[in-house]
């Protein structure tokens, strides 16, 4: 049996359809009321919607011991009553579950510039909250969700020290995902107990190997939040680098789980894309390089017409002046097929190549040759159905 966020001990969630979309679950919560920190991630979007303002405000000097989630309208880009609205949501959960509005964070995704139908919202927040101590982290997975075709969860669980860490959790996007932070919406618990300055340094390293490395559009949302809520069942010393080195890698593991399910589900979408660059001069470069490449639409639609165009490749990774390169000797993979090497054209089979590049998984690999770095990315193919998708959104 697959384990969700509600196996975790003191956590709790619920769902239900409050009308807010056509039809579905729309209406959502997470409770983790012994939480002993938090921690957050959200977008950078100049218009970032009243959800993600209230909430950075509230983590910045409080420990969020909830989060309530609609989907159907992003409240964004709605003015002062938007903002109002947010609050109003706060208040009206903060006063169900017995806390304060700053330790209930807010959290919306869908159509931008509509304001929220709070008769709808505030009917479906008495019905979300009338039981007690829900166990349906499951029924939360289905309702963050807009145009996904499928729930994302992830479940990790690792020895720090002597202690079993577990860290679950679930998140949805599929179109306008090219974060510069984290992605639509994700939540993640773990048992651990953490200082939240601890817990903020650990979600922040793991969402520049995992969320701020995929990529669906290169469009950003204005609702993107990431967060983590810590149980606090098992201590981990601060001063502990094996232990957190140890749990950082458990969530590093966690959210780049999430973030793949992303993009293997992102809008019309049939392949998902890993590129690996590697022996760069930096981090940074690599990185960089591979977003370079997840991120071109020639690439995108190349590897969904199963074209061996390696050409745009090349095009991809030389086109930003600040990559540090040396095109003499750069060597480009496809899978286990060579296909440039040293700065040169390598003859190759077509056929059999095209054969690689119909498989559902395509691995891109560049060696740069100048350094010792390495960065991965994920993207996913570009595909009319993305275009078919976009249009009928409204």
């Amino acid at each position: 049996m697959k384990h969700t966020l509600t196996d975790l001990e003191g956590v709790y969630a619920n769902a239900v359809a409050a009308g807010i979309k056509a039809d579905g679950l729309d209406l959502a919560y997470i409770h983790v009321p012994n939480a002993v920190s938090c921690a957050g991630v959200f977008t950078q979007h100049k218009f970032s919607a009243s959800s993600v303002s209230y909430t950075k405000r509230c983590i910045k000097h409080n420990i969020l011991k909830a989060i309530v989630i609609n989907s159907g309208n992003a409240n964004a880009v709605t003015g002062k009553q938007g903002q109002l609205d947010t609050k109003t949501i706060a208040k009206n959960v903060a006063s169900k579950l017995n806390i304060h509005s700053s330790q209930v964070g807010v959290a919306s995704t869908g159509i931008i510039g509509k304001k929220l139908p709070m008769k709808k919202v505030e009917q479906g927040l008495t019905e979300l909250l009338s039981k007690q101590n829900p166990k349906n982290a499951e029924a939360v997975s289905r309702a963050i969700l807009t145009t996904d075709l499928v729930s994302k969860t992830t479940f990790i669980e690792k020895k720090v020290g002597k202690k079993t860490i577990s860290i679950a959790g679930i998140t949805k996007g599929s179109g306008m995902i090219a974060p510069n932070m984290a992605t639509t919406l994700g939540f993640l618990v773990t048992n651990a107990s953490l200082p939240q300055d601890v817990l903020q340094r650990g979600l922040n390293a793991a969402v520049k190997v995992s969320y701020n490395m995929v990529s669906v559009d290169t469009d950003t949302s204005t609702n993107d939040m990431l967060l983590c809520f810590a149980t606090g069942q098992y201590k981990i010393s601060s001063t502990d680098k094996l232990s957190l080195d140890s749990f950082q890698d458990a969530l590093n593991i966690a959210a780049i789980d999430l973030a793949k399910q992303i993009v293997k589900d992102g809008e019309g979408a049939t392949k998902l894309i890993q590129v690996d660059v590697v022996n760069a001069v930096s981090v940074q470069m690599a990185q960089k390089m591979a977003k370079l490449v997840i991120d071109s639409p020639l690439v995108k639609t190349a590897i969904h017409g199963e074209d061996p165009n390696w050409g745009r490749i090349v095009m991809a990774i030389g086109k930003d002046t600040s990559i540090k390169l040396n095109p003499e000797k750069v060597s480009i993979k496809i899978g286990d097929f060579t296909i440039f090497s040293k700065g040169s054209p390598v003859n190759f089979d077509r056929t059999d190549l095209k054969k690689e590049l119909a498989k559902s998984t395509i691995f891109i690999i560049i060696d740069c040759a100048i350094g010792n770095a390495n960065a991965t990315a994920w993207g996913c193919d570009l595909t009319k159905g993305y275009i078919d998708i976009n249009t009928d959104y409204n």
